[in-house]
């Protein structure tokens, strides 16, 4: 962007002029051409009067032009798919930006462009999301009343709670605490990053010296009580100026309570991985640096907030899964017994993909750009350094949490883990349904692998729609239930565990910032409460941040519980599919409600009454 000044004399009313403008600030020259039109006769200038020899006239850069010309294409396709015969479920690759085109979009998973008309929102739907927009807007009325009324130092993040936005008040009470702070690790809006500590060499040589119930590190972990979250994808990330972040390294350890109960609780935080000494904060630092313990905690889940939206919640799901529905619904005939299986597991996911490319991560003005600390270029970068070492089957359930040291039976001794023990039974519950319906669907191994659609299917998703590590073909009844249970599990019950939860985490900003406009402090002093307040996002970023939560956690209206894509063809296999996860849901509330007669969080993301049949929002 820049700007370029006409001397408006050299203009003629009526007739148009070719010039050559300088463009100050950006540099260079705007070629145009100026048509200047007088819709009055011209004034008589008198002596004295203040004459404006020259106007400044804004333009758009070529670069913007570009990814304007490149939207533009993108929706007459649509317009015009949607006025004709509709438009083919074709893959794209991203292009790059031209304002980063050292940023290598293409490695992405491939995108479904332009949208087929089939696969717009249903009225309904569109209408709902209108609804919960309008909401947020209701709910801002005279905020800046509320906002000149705040008493304590955390009331200007509590203003946004009103109207349709309810207040999540035991974790406005108790955040700051660390139980709370580690509790959100196994049961809140990102439970994908808590691992066993098994390996010393995981742990940096600063924190070998932290205690925990009188134990060393090494002692803890030779006793399995260690647990570590490593931000190693932030490491990559490019920086923005006005915003800081780091790649923290957070320990855990789990803490023995009375009457043989266990619960997780904070080690040591590490900030910075520097070849001379780190700063570690532990529980001992808030004794006599309380403000500097708690901004390291904060920075801790800032970091924790972006490598959960841009890798986990927007990569490995959204973007991740939008290729095998174009697969589905290109070589897939709406009667075989896999597109019946998935159809009702990719409701409005090319839909809400397309909406997040043209909002959230839009090549022009992305929500995401102001509100992150990566800001949206830094968060795509982050995901394509991830993404080149996925393996779709390797990310399977089972899987994943093996790679950090859980399994079914609980071996690793952590308790609450509600995440994955509400996961296992879910998991466990598709395998037998996909099970029942490849059983009836083919006779044996040879049958699977003579299924040319199933093997055209297999080819796109994982060749042309970059889904790495989806199988290239699948020639077994085995592998093929896997794959498909890994499927629908990403689809439903992934997805629901990562995205619902974010109102409830993200709407109290200072629980878990998306950003942070300052550094840890040096020195050898604390830090003043107004230098941790100040850094907490500014009101208008605090309010994409609210928005962002409430939108995407809008309830879906299609729960687990109503697919009945079997009903018709195999019904016994729908029938105990229903059956299992009807008695899921009764044993999670049942677990729910104990929790809450103890005064505790109940678990609600992975009740299959409340977990999504797609990714719909």
């Amino acid at each position: 962007m820049g700007t370029a000044n006409v001397n408006l004399d050299e203009l003629t009313s009526g007739k148009e002029k070719k010039m050559a403008l300088d463009v100050q600030q950006g540099g260079g020259t705007l070629n145009v051409r100026l048509y200047l039109k007088m819709h009055e006769k011209p004034k008589v200038i008198k002596e004295g009067d203040k004459l404006v020899k020259q106007i400044s006239l804004p333009f758009m850069a070529p670069v913007f032009q570009s990814e304007l010309e490149v939207i533009r294409n993108e929706f007459t396709s649509l317009i015009t798919s949607f006025l004709g015969k509709g438009q083919k479920y074709e893959l794209e690759k991203t292009k790059r930006l031209r304002s980063h085109p050292d940023v290598p979009l293409e490695e992405m998973p491939a995108a479904c462009v332009p949208m087929p008309t089939a696969e717009m929102f249903t009225p309904v739907k569109t209408g709902r999301l209108m609804q919960r927009l309008m909401e947020f807007i209701g709910s801002q009325a005279q905020i800046m009343v509320r906002l000149a009324q705040v008493k304590g130092i955390w009331d200007p993040w509590k203003a946004n709670f009103s109207g349709y936005l309810p207040a999540n008040e035991r974790l406005i009470e108790e955040w700051q605490s660390d139980a709370e702070f580690c509790r959100q690790y196994l049961q809140g809006i990102n439970p994908m990053l808590v691992t066993v500590c098994k390996d010393q060499s995981r742990i940096p040589a600063e924190m070998l010296g932290l205690k925990g119930q009188g134990k060393t590190t090494l002692q803890l972990m030779e006793e399995n009580r260690l647990f570590i979250v490593d931000y190693a994808p932030m490491l990559g990330v490019p920086a923005t100026p006005g915003k800081f972040f780091y790649a923290p390294i957070l320990l855990m350890y789990n803490e023995e309570l009375q009457d043989g109960m266990t619960g997780l609780n904070l080690l040591g935080i590490q900030l910075t991985r520097n070849k001379g000494k780190n700063e570690v904060y532990s529980p001992e630092t808030a004794k006599t640096h309380p403000n500097k313990y708690m901004f390291a905690k904060m920075h801790v889940v800032s970091a924790d907030n972006n490598v959960h939206q841009f890798l986990y919640h927007l990569g490995y799901t959204h973007l991740a899964m939008e290729p095998i529905a174009v697969s589905l619904h290109t070589h897939l005939p709406p009667d075989h017994p896999i597109h019946r299986l998935l159809l009702p597991h990719f409701k409005d996911t090319i839909g809400i993909n397309y909406l997040a490319r043209h909002s959230l991560v839009s090549r022009i003005f992305p929500i995401t750009d102001p509100m992150f600390a990566t800001s949206t270029v830094g968060g795509l970068v982050m995901f394509i350094n991830e993404w080149r070492k996925y393996n779709f089957m390797d990310m399977a359930f089972p899987e994943e949490l093996k790679r950090r040291g859980f399994d079914e039976a609980g071996s690793d001794g952590l308790k609450n883990y509600l995440y994955r023990d509400d996961g296992f039974k879910l998991w466990n519950i598709y395998k037998t349904y996909v099970t029942g319906m490849v059983d009836q669907a083919y006779a044996g191994d040879q049958a699977v692998a003579a299924d040319k659609a199933l093997q055209a299917f297999c080819q796109m998703a994982e060749g042309p729609g970059q889904l790495h590590g989806f199988p290239r073909e699948i020639s077994t009844k085995q592998l093929l239930i896997d794959c498909l249970t890994n499927i629908i599990f990403n689809v439903s019950a992934q997805h629901s565990a990562i995205n619902f939860p974010q109102y409830d985490y993200y709407s109290f900003i200072p629980n878990r910032p998306a950003q942070l406009s300052a550094p840890m402090p040096d020195g050898p002093n604390d830090m003043l409460e107004s230098a941790l307040l100040d850094a907490l996002p500014n009101e208008m970023n605090t309010g994409l941040q609210v928005l962002l939560s409430y939108m995407l956690s809008m309830p879906s209206q299609t729960a687990i519980t109503g697919v009945d894509a079997m009903k018709d063809v195999y019904p016994d296999v729908h029938e105990k599919f229903n059956k299992q996860l009807v008695d899921l849901s009764k044993e999670i509330k049942s677990r729910n409600d104990q929790l809450k007669a103890e005064g505790k969080v109940p678990y609600t993301y992975l009740d299959p009454e409340n977990v999504a049949m797609s990714i719909d929002i």
